[in-house]
């Protein structure tokens, strides 16, 4: 659930910045003819593709009973990582109205920040990840004994 979250803000604010782009006019022309916001509409929805398919493969793996504490924290964290990313990209596209209400990406972000942040942050989950990848957990802390030899 923690991993489908993101994808829907993130689906969410790139569905207002490409209206946005269409409908806004500068020096003639709407916004979404010039290259720069073109591309960063073509790295948000790469951003979501990438997101939706790493969730579909962990409910994938969760059907079958295969998915791992590694497998659900790299989702969490690369998930949230590349929505952060994508409402950044957002609140770019649409200047000054990015931090308005009106537009809501800046909601987004609010809303972005606590999935960030919750079931373990970005930087647990992927020591979770880091952990089943290498066999070594980096984050238990030494105990009395250990810390009395250093």
């Amino acid at each position: 659930m923690v991993a489908w979250q993101p994808i829907g803000i993130s689906m969410g604010v790139y569905d207002m910045c490409a209206r946005y782009l269409k409908e806004r006019k500068q020096f003639g022309a709407p916004l979404a003819a010039f290259q720069i916001n073109q591309q960063k509409l073509a790295r948000m929805l790469g951003n979501i593709q990438a997101m939706t398919l790493v969730g579909w493969r962990l409910c994938k793996l969760y059907e079958e009973g295969k998915m791992t504490p590694g497998h659900a924290s790299l989702g969490k964290s690369w998930i949230t990582s590349r929505a952060r990313e994508t409402a950044a990209l957002g609140r770019e596209l649409l200047g000054g109205n990015g931090i308005l209400a009106d537009f809501l990406v800046a909601k987004a972000f609010c809303d972005l920040e606590p999935i960030y942040t919750y079931e373990g942050t970005y930087d647990i989950n992927s020591l979770v990840t880091g952990r089943e990848i290498t066999g070594f957990a980096s984050f238990k802390p030494a105990s009395v004994s250990q810390r009395s030899r250093l």
